[in-house]
């Protein structure tokens, strides 16, 4: 085979892949694809990082009398061919010539590769956002289907279902979109995220950012409830006695409060 090294290189500057995993994912592709050519047999393929080439060698056990030729070899072959010091019991890693392999094996190989970088970079970006729940998410309509929104958040997408959607609201590919992402599950196809923007948990994040004093901890929300689109009742109180909770909430002018209401659409808050 070709130096790889330039390839796993790439693909890890690329795709942000762990090189361990990738290399792990060559050597199976290359097992794969001997054993569509050889059969079922005892493979294993290795890395070589100075060669820049994965190897693939076929397990055989050192017998005194050989009775199956794909899994035994006997002493003296053993001995004369591949090590001296071999014992019967031994296990040998014999090479196994790539050289001849059909470009149908190469591509199984290719497609084996695929597959485990896809995977990889699904689990990069479930670990990504796993330990983002709970947070206000910014994001960019993709399209609609089925009444759900589709947003996309860069490396991938998430949904805003249409029972979270507030009613009042509508939204165009291409228009940016903030919501409270509160789940992320793992499925065969890849992660899943899924938005917010009618839980009362939103409307508190929306304050932390607009309001110094809560995300420092001298006012806390104590509770919220919510008419998605209508109205949203909060309740504050403050650690410090010189801080005033509710104006901190509505801020110099009503600032801080209008910022939130807009980001609702007018949602009244009381």
């Amino acid at each position: 085979m070709k130096d790889i090294s330039r390839v796993i290189d790439q693909v890890v500057r690329e795709k942000g892949i762990d090189r361990e995993v990738l290399i792990d994912a060559l050597e199976q592709a290359l097992v794969t694809a001997a054993r569509r050519k050889l059969g079922n047999r005892t493979l294993e393929a290795h890395f070589d990082e100075e060669s820049g080439k994965i190897n693939i060698y076929e397990y055989m056990t050192v017998v005194e009398e050989v009775e199956d030729s794909y899994t035994q070899i006997d002493l003296e072959e053993a001995r004369e061919k591949y090590d001296p010091d071999c014992e019967i019991g031994d296990e040998l890693g014999i090479p196994v010539d790539s050289s001849d392999w059909s470009r149908i094996t190469a591509q199984v190989a290719k497609q084996v590769i695929i597959q485990k970088v896809r995977e990889a970079e699904r689990d990069i970006i479930y670990t990504e956002f796993i330990d983002r729940r709970g947070e206000v998410i910014n994001g960019i309509v993709q399209r609609v289907e089925k009444g759900d929104i589709i947003v996309n958040l860069g490396r991938t997408d998430a949904v805003l279902p249409y029972t979270e959607q507030i009613r009042s609201e509508s939204y165009r590919q291409g228009d940016r979109i903030r919501a409270l992402l509160l789940k992320v599950q793992k499925e065969s196809r890849g992660p899943q995220l899924i938005l917010f923007r009618t839980h009362p948990e939103f409307v508190k994040k929306l304050f932390e950012t607009e309001v110094p004093e809560i995300r420092e901890g001298v006012v806390e929300i104590k509770g919220c409830a919510r008419e998605p689109g209508e109205r949203a009742k909060i309740a504050v109180m403050s650690n410090d006695s010189d801080v005033d909770p509710q104006g901190a909430c509505i801020g110099m002018r009503g600032s801080r409060v209008r910022a939130v209401m807009q980001e609702l659409r007018g949602e009244r808050i009381d």
